[in-house]
């Protein structure tokens, strides 16, 4: 919406957040660039929400209120400093769009997206919905736990990720970007093209076994989603679950169907449970391994814990499946350290996709 705004003339992504909040701290130095990439350092204000606060976020609450959740909290970064997802970014995209436009946001997508695409399964008020149509998230859904969650009123995310949707419907989506409708091809290539962290105009863009891929990632109480187009091969892979919160995604099982579509090797998902292990075999295992004369792969331990990183990239924890075998949680993946030779040295071998 943003991009077509832009195109239309009534706004543009180089604005600076003062044109529409002229009291905004640092106003002058953020521009919608800087919200659209999560790049704008201004705080975070899902971090402070948890489910003991179902009380208020779960029902109409003001924008008010919530701008009033981070306007004055002190920025973790400078603008254009580094890249920190940011649903307080999208928030106030949502209010320049009302501001531009003179209707709500939520007219605004209707309007632009959901009617010309035909999707009518997608809308905003999901907590009106009848219980037979809507899928209930859920905090815990396994073997042993059985939790459902309280879903928040759109009121509180907004423009942040308060969309409902099928994916039917988003596959009219996905054919909307294939066909470059909507927008003009020019700014298709703006929202694809990587800006900060490999990230676009609210598309993460990558590779996977050497295909380009856009794509974005989506945890939020109660469900986990994935939707990611492959440009060159025209392909779409859209999942939806009932269960999850923030930092959760299904992308290992898109991998996998990734891998299923493009006949490579794959793993059928398997669910793994931990076992604890003396922080002193944790130790043993912690330095920096050479993935190849280009990258390296540091493991590190701390409180008793054990975590891989690319430095520059990700850092993830790492999960003990026996003495010297590990595991990702949302990830179908494991590590095994191993001696190498009579040198002393550690050697880890990562399985994954069938490799």
């Amino acid at each position: 919406m943003i991009l077509k705004l832009q195109e239309e003339g009534k706004l543009s992504v180089h604005d600076k957040l003062a044109k529409y909040f002229p009291d905004y701290h640092n106003g002058q130095k953020i521009a919608i660039h800087h919200l659209l990439t999560h790049s704008s350092g201004i705080y975070n204000y899902t971090d402070d929400v948890d489910i003991e606060d179902s009380a208020i976020v779960c029902h109409p609450v003001s924008k008010q209120r919530i701008l009033e959740a981070f306007v004055n909290k002190p920025p973790e970064f400078k603008p254009g400093a580094r890249y920190g997802y940011n649903n307080s970014g999208f928030f106030l995209l949502g209010l320049i769009i009302e501001k531009v436009t003179g209707k709500p946001y939520e007219t605004v997508v209707k309007e632009m997206i959901f009617n010309p695409l035909a999707m009518t399964h997608s809308g905003f008020d999901f907590l009106k919905l009848p219980a037979s149509i809507k899928a209930k998230g859920h905090e815990f859904l396994d073997a042993e736990k059985h939790i459902p969650y309280k879903h928040y009123d759109s009121t509180f995310a907004y423009s942040a990720g308060a969309i409902y949707s099928t994916t039917g419907d988003l596959y009219q989506y996905a054919k909307a970007i294939s066909s470059k409708q909507i927008l003009t091809p020019d700014s298709w290539k703006l929202a694809f093209t990587p800006k900060v962290n490999q990230y676009g105009y609210g598309w993460q863009t990558g590779q996977f076994s050497g295909r380009n891929y856009v794509k974005h990632s989506g945890g939020y109480p109660g469900y986990m989603s994935e939707f990611i187009y492959y440009p060159d091969e025209d392909l779409t892979i859209i999942l939806l679950n009932n269960f999850g919160t923030y930092e959760q995604n299904v992308w290992a099982v898109g991998m996998g169907i990734s891998s299923i579509v493009f006949n490579l090797p794959y793993d059928n998902w398997k669910i793994r449970t931990s076992v604890k292990t003396d922080k002193t075999v944790l130790q043993q295992y912690a330095g920096t391994y050479e993935l190849n004369k280009k990258r390296k792969l540091v493991i590190t331990e701390k409180d008793g814990a054990l975590y891989m990183e690319l430095p520059g990239v990700l850092k993830l924890p790492l999960f003990a499946e026996n003495g010297n075998l590990y595991f990702l949680e949302n990830f179908n993946t494991q590590i095994l350290f191993s001696k190498e030779g009579g040198n002393n040295r550690m050697k880890l071998t990562i399985h994954e996709h069938g490799r």
